[in-house]
């Protein structure tokens, strides 16, 4: 019985790390992080472009709970919360406006 708890603690703690781990690459990608916003020229695209990557940790699809405008830093950006529909882990993306291109 002993073993078989231990067995299960030591998948649990590796599990913990795994997501640890996927967690820290997710905040490195484009707009995981303040210091990393998506650039974006019109607020209209975010909604879509918050959504649009799968979940990092089980890759399920995203759904938008809010979408605001923040000041990080003293950077204005534009803050999307985000959960997982899947396994309901919720993250924030980040999008900073820039000045429209003329193509």
């Amino acid at each position: 019985m002993r073993a078989k708890k231990n067995v299960r603690r030591g998948a649990a703690s590796k599990t913990d790390a795994l997501v640890r781990e996927l967690e820290k690459l997710a905040a490195l990608e484009p707009g995981g992080a303040p210091d990393r916003p998506i650039a974006v020229e019109t607020p209209a695209v975010i909604d879509m472009r918050a959504i649009a990557q799968p979940c990092p940790l089980c890759e399920g699809s995203m759904k938008l709970e809010e979408h605001a405008a923040d000041e990080i830093d003293g950077v204005r950006l534009r803050v999307a919360a985000i959960a997982c529909t899947s396994c309901g882990v919720r993250r924030k993306r980040y999008f900073r406006l820039t000045a429209p291109t003329v193509h």
